[in-house]
């Protein structure tokens, strides 16, 4: 019985695949790993002291590691991790030298929006908002000696980002964007009074540029 049921659905079947076209659609994976670095201006001085905003702005290099969820060819959710640096040195009519250095660490969940411009081209803008640890080191040096202050605190991060993806091949695309960050941590330094001295809310314009491998 069922050997005949096999021979007469094979014998249905055939006159109606034989009309018809089949296309084979290759699966994609909505998962990738982004991995970037970035150059941030600072528009603003990073200490506060006596009521005045005071010493260097300090410029950082960084790099951070995203992981992206895509939902559809224009909407992608992402998260990211990254780390950032800077120091300056400023001399004060050669009486005394400040070394300053910034370090941050953030973690930032976020959304993409993409819109494809052409076969290998696309354009996107983005937001992230999170979580960063800032630490702030000071030296100052005069004719007297040396002293050291630093200190770190968490607060929010927020950032937004424009810019264009170029396709390499089908795993790898190359992408540069400009970003505005800003932080909210004012990091207090050891051994001083908050209220006399301490780091100030940051802000950075970005270039940011690197790759992503979709897997």
């Amino acid at each position: 019985m069922k050997t005949a049921l096999f021979a007469l659905a094979a014998v249905v079947a055939a006159p109606v695949m034989a009309g018809t076209t089949y296309t084979v659609v290759e699966p994609v994976n909505p998962y990738s790993m982004e991995l970037g670095v970035g150059y941030n201006f600072a528009p603003r001085n990073v200490l506060h002291v006596d009521g005045v905003n005071s010493s260097p702005k300090v410029d950082t290099l960084g790099v951070d590691l995203t992981g992206v969820y895509t939902v559809n060819e224009n909407s992608s959710f992402n998260l990211r991790f990254g780390f950032a640096t800077g120091s300056d040195d400023t001399h004060y009519d050669d009486i005394a030298k400040l070394d300053a250095r910034v370090n941050n660490f953030f973690l930032m969940p976020g959304y993409r929006y993409t819109h494809r411009m052409g076969e290998y081209v696309s354009g996107f803008i983005g937001v992230n908002v999170g979580v960063i640890n800032e630490s702030l080191k000071l030296k100052l040096t005069d004719g007297l000696g040396s002293w050291r202050e630093h200190g770190s605190e968490y607060g929010f991060a927020y950032s937004a980002e424009a810019g264009l993806r170029y396709r390499i091949s089908r795993h790898f695309d190359v992408f540069l964007a400009y970003q505005f960050f800003g932080s909210t941590a004012e990091p207090g330094l050891n051994g001083t009074d908050r209220t006399v001295a301490h780091g100030r809310e940051q802000l950075y314009h970005s270039v940011r540029a690197g790759m992503t491998y979709d897997f």
